[in-house]
């Protein structure tokens, strides 16, 4: 089996774990359960063809001002996307993560830090900008075509993956931009992890604070 049959099947694989989980589990949780079932998975995977996380950018940023320069550009450019072009489009949703439902103060902290953090910020980049964008480069080739055509498709299945047309919007247009901000840091990880974290907890806490008023 050549190089591209083999990264084909690993897709492919990685992909029926994550639907197939989400789809046959009706649960508040599923999509984040699957997805920490697709890190194993992809985790056990990589081992066959001698690459780590850390071949994908899960490391110590270098130089760090550049990293933390490109963060901040990373939350700046979604938070003027988000503002100005979602949320016109979606004033009445936009900010709801909770479909309007009350959430107790464990909710919303359990949301912040497992979901907004650990499963959204950390889980989702190493999956979709980490594994799904590195692998379609390397099929597609590592070249500007090849790079441009991973990064506008891995925000396509990332925009899918969300319900609704917000939701997809929402996330495909964050997509978009963490995976272009990825490969202008040299593929490192922590800088959109970071960036990716920031609006994600701003909506949870912000959601929060609204059933208050």
């Amino acid at each position: 089996m050549n190089k591209n049959a083999r990264l084909g099947l690993e897709l492919i694989i990685v992909s029926l774990i994550f639907m197939g989980f989400k789809t046959l589990f009706d649960f508040k949780y599923a999509a984040q359960v699957g997805l920490v079932l697709c890190l194993i998975v992809i985790t056990v995977l990589m081992k066959y063809r001698n690459t780590s996380w850390k071949d994908l950018g899960l490391k110590q940023p270098k130089p760090l001002w550049q990293a933390i320069l490109l963060t901040v550009l990373c939350v700046i450019s979604i938070g003027v996307i988000f503002n100005f072009v979602i949320q016109p489009l979606f004033p009445h949703g936009a900010h709801d993560i909770n479909k309007g439902q009350a959430i107790s103060l464990g909710e919303m902290l359990f949301q912040l830090f497992f979901i907004g953090i650990l499963a959204a910020a950390i889980g989702e980049e190493m999956l979709f900008r980490g594994y799904l964008l590195n692998t379609l480069n390397e099929v597609f080739g590592k070249n500007l075509i090849g790079t441009t055509g991973a990064v506008f498709i891995q925000a396509l299945i990332f925009a899918v993956l969300h319900s609704g047309i917000q939701g997809m919007i929402s996330a495909g247009t964050i997509g978009l931009i963490l995976g272009i901000f990825y490969v202008a840091s040299n593929r490192n990880l922590p800088v959109v992890m970071v960036a990716h974290a920031v609006p994600d907890v701003l909506s949870i806490v912000s959601s929060y604070q609204s059933q208050q008023i």
